[in-house]
């Protein structure tokens, strides 16, 4: 889990990138930015912000929500005050969430693509729902608490 640093990649890629280090070797359903879903990906190898998988490498910057099932415990990083970019963009969403922790909600992530279940843990960039899908704060377009 490496080290963020004070850079606009500390509150949406760094977290994501942390997730899916910790994920190699597992086989994962992966939302992105311009693909709806990608099912049944393996995780070959995460670095420098890329994802090397059985799908092909994908810019870490790219991926918007990561399910695996059945869950693996994960370690996300801590939430923590950001500066610059990511105080308006993560920051507000993410601590929105933290509030949220044990009730069930619809994170709207894409027009058609919507994580639905109970938050289960909050880190930094990173929201579990109902503890196998990891949903990058930055690409949340809409919480709807039930």
């Amino acid at each position: 889990m490496g080290v963020f640093d004070e850079s606009k990649c500390n509150c949406c890629v760094c977290p994501m990138q942390c997730i899916l280090e910790q994920l190699k070797g597992e086989t994962v359903d992966i939302s992105t930015t311009t693909i709806e879903f990608l099912t049944n990906v393996i995780i070959n190898e995460v670095k420098e912000f890329v994802l090397f998988s059985s799908e092909g490498i994908i810019p870490i910057s790219q991926i918007t929500s990561v399910s695996i099932l059945p869950p693996i415990q994960v370690k996300l990083k801590p939430i923590r005050i950001s500066k610059g970019e990511c105080s308006c963009c993560e920051d507000p969403i993410t601590m929105l969430l933290s509030t949220l922790i044990g009730k069930v909600v619809d994170i709207r992530i894409q027009p058609n693509i919507t994580v639905f279940g109970t938050v289960f843990e909050v880190g930094q960039g990173i929201v579990n729902v109902e503890n196998d899908a990891y949903v990058s704060t930055c690409s949340i377009i809409k919480v709807t608490p039930q």
